[in-house]
């Protein structure tokens, strides 16, 4: 039998905690989602992630 929508875990993308699917933040690209477990986190990944060409 299938665990309930709201149990479902995620990983955060940066400290790999377990997290409520739920409860997540995300960043969605093109091909994939990633998960945070926090703002903080969400913002060490922000930092540290490329942005599109810079305009001049």
């Amino acid at each position: 039998m299938d665990k309930p929508a709201e149990s479902e875990k995620v990983a955060c993308a940066v400290c790999q905690a377990e997290i409520p699917k739920a409860a997540a933040l995300h960043a969605e690209g093109k091909d994939y989602v990633y998960h945070f477990c926090d703002t903080a986190c969400f913002k060490h990944w922000d930092e540290g992630h490329e942005k599109g060409p810079e305009k001049t």
